[in-house]
């Protein structure tokens, strides 16, 4: 039986002599098909989280934000209008059945998609996947996984970016209630390894687990080419939702999307339930959390004596909080 880890396990050890003398020197920006990202950080696609306001957020510093399934077909149209008439773009999510939704976004120019299931590793994703890569210009995510072997099949579907990471989330109840998951480090591990063995070209997306900028940095050593994150985002202004008091404090709503309420909005009596309900504490605008995302990466790439995520990666190094303190190097 394997042992399995998450980001609480491990920390990074400085191992290659830093010449960065200044954090601005270094340059947290990733290719993302026909978008060069600011740095390599995705909102995850939930109905608390993803909305136009995140959207537009994201755009505005140079990234690209999701708009979440868990509305109507026509919610998600005019909302990627209206980003379009801004100059704007945004990845829209999509369950396994709404080929006409795609199509249509298709046709006023949507080229970014996300198939967002709890279970990519089964052939039911094969129809929305094959149809959206039929039409043209297309870049498609597609999760979840938590081993080599689902990677490899989404990956030999034509998958661009694969979501790494099952049971890891804090809104996310599936380990507890099926007992099926692995840690994120250990998924990553394993993903990156089949990767770089065979070559793949699809990125690798590390979904769930990231409690701190510090999970970041680890995700990026262990060979996440992008993080995606929403705990971190649940309670700014731009989240979807309103703002809640209690005893004289501002919270807002933050849950998973297995979660009863989510499953709420499209089945009179959700009973497959995977995810957590809770509020947190209002942080505010997003652009604060962005901004001490980028402070931390920069000052994590800076201790790893790196100018940029291929160096950030080359130098990674670890050492493993667990009995006899094994080190371990991703290579």
């Amino acid at each position: 039986m394997k042992t399995t880890h998450t980001y609480k396990d491990i920390s990074l050890v400085p191992r290659t002599l830093s010449k960065v003398h200044s954090r601005n020197q270094i340059d947290l920006s990733t290719n993302f098909n026909n978008h060069k990202l600011r740095m390599p950080i995705l909102p995850s696609p939930m109905d608390t989280i993803c909305g136009i306001n995140m959207c537009k957020a994201f755009c505005e510093n140079d990234m690209i934000g999701m708009i979440h399934r868990f509305s109507s077909d026509e919610e998600r149209i005019n909302d990627y209008r209206t980003l379009v008439s801004e100059n704007m773009d945004a990845i829209i999510a999509v369950g396994l059945e709404e080929q006409n939704l795609v199509s249509q976004l298709h046709n006023i120019g949507a080229r970014y998609f996300i198939v967002d299931v709890a279970n990519g590793f089964n052939t039911a994703s094969e129809p929305i996947i094959e149809f959206i890569k039929n039409l043209s210009d297309t870049f498609l995510i597609c999760g979840n996984v938590a081993s080599e072997e689902g990677f490899e099949y989404l990956s030999n579907l034509g998958v661009d970016a694969i979501r790494v990471g099952i049971g890891n989330g804090s809104m996310c109840t599936t380990s507890i209630m099926t007992g099926v998951g692995q840690g994120i480090v250990s998924a990553l591990q394993e993903c990156k390894s089949f990767k770089d063995k065979n070559k793949c070209k699809s990125l690798i997306i590390a979904d769930g687990g990231v409690a701190s900028v510090g999970d970041i940095s680890k995700a990026l050593g262990l060979g996440a080419d992008l993080v995606m994150m929403g705990r971190m985002f649940a309670g700014t202004k731009e989240s979807e939702g309103n703002i809640l008091k209690y005893n004289g404090n501002l919270y807002k709503a933050y849950r998973g999307s297995a979660s009863f309420a989510v499953q709420r909005k499209s089945k009179k009596n959700p009973y497959y339930i995977e995810g957590d309900e809770t509020i947190v504490e209002y942080k505010g605008g997003v652009q604060n959390i962005i901004d001490q995302i980028e402070a931390g990466l920069r000052s994590s790439f800076s201790y790893m004596g790196a100018t940029n995520i291929v160096e950030f990666k080359s130098n990674a190094d670890f050492v493993q909080y667990h009995m006899d303190q094994k080190l371990f190097k991703t290579e």
